[in-house]
């Protein structure tokens, strides 16, 4: 799965391209979450409008959910933007998005980074 992390001075912006599978996406966010920069960032963009194939259902998303719902409870409050532009995806972001069931992190989706920027500073 290739994927670029850019760290910002608030945010990081991860973007996903060509095939994605539900395994990778999982320690692709363990090696984030363990990254000497990740406690001070205040939101998350995922971009996923370069993605040719997303192999993952929702019980991935599932998974993801549960796993930030345990590093909430370190992390704090912390925003998760994901950034689509393919109907096909809607339904998995909803399933993420749904499944945050913790006080601390929130989850919206978006159709512009500009847009889920906007959001995470807000």
């Amino acid at each position: 799965m290739p994927n670029t992390l850019t760290w910002k001075t608030h945010y990081l912006y991860r973007k996903f391209t060509g095939v994605v599978t539900g395994e990778e996406i999982l320690m692709s966010n363990f090696e984030l979450q363990s990254h000497p920069r990740f406690p001070i960032i205040k939101y998350l963009i995922n971009d996923f409008t370069e993605v040719s194939s997303l192999l993952i259902d929702t019980n991935h998303t599932k998974i993801y959910a549960s796993t930030d719902d345990i590093i909430s409870d370190t992390k704090g409050k912390f925003k998760i933007a994901i950034i689509i532009n393919q109907n096909a995806h809607a339904n998995l972001a909803k399933s993420y998005r749904d499944s945050m069931k913790n006080n601390f992190f929130d989850c919206e989706i978006f159709k512009t980074v500009e847009d889920a920027k906007k959001w995470g500073e807000q």
